[in-house]
């Protein structure tokens, strides 16, 4: 591809949210080099701002913010544009923050302090798989089970949706919605 042609298109938005004072810093330098459009927040409110604002194409986030978690964030985003593909960072690592982090939504999961390289393959990797939007389908199912959960069973539900009963919980689950007792 020539030079002119990459140019003409908009680089991709990257959101580095992370109170670290220094490494949003580096992290925008080191993706602007690559050709990313770099934006940083350092809280978990100014954050989902920036996301809702200047609509970025990925998300990088800390778990550790001052107002929250990196987990809020993912599952905040994800609920409202499952789409957009996230990237947790952390220097406290552990298999549930893990585990956590890839059931909420995000696409990879990187331990500080990383290797630059290992960060802009996630940042790649994010970018080409941008998540498609949800089909139409699972918006009309979303609609049913909001609609009708007050006053339908969990089985009745299921069988108005042609679906079995744990795929309806995990599809509950993924959009964030509290069966009612």
């Amino acid at each position: 591809m020539s030079r002119l042609a990459r140019s003409a298109r908009k680089p991709p938005r990257v959101l580095v949210i992370d109170d670290d004072p220094g490494l949003p810093e580096v992290l925008e330098l080191l993706l602007s080099r690559e050709g990313y459009d770099a934006l940083h927040a350092a809280t978990v409110k100014d954050g989902l701002e920036r996301v809702a604002s200047a609509a970025p194409d990925v998300v990088i986030t800390d778990l550790k913010l001052p107002d929250g978690t990196g987990l809020d964030v993912i599952q905040h985003v994800h609920r409202e544009r499952p789409e957009l593909p996230l990237i947790l960072i952390t220097s406290y690592s552990s298999l549930d923050s893990a585990i956590g982090a890839l059931r909420a939504g995000a696409v990879d999961y990187l331990i500080k302090p990383f290797e630059n390289e290992d960060l802009l393959r996630a940042v790649q990797r994010a970018v080409r798989i941008k998540r498609a939007p949800p089909l139409a389908v699972e918006a009309y199912m979303r609609e049913v089970v909001q609609r009708f959960q007050d006053s339908h069973s969990e089985i009745e539900l299921a069988r108005m949706l042609g679906i079995g009963r744990k795929a309806l919980w995990m599809r509950r689950r993924q959009w964030g919605l509290k069966r009612p007792r």
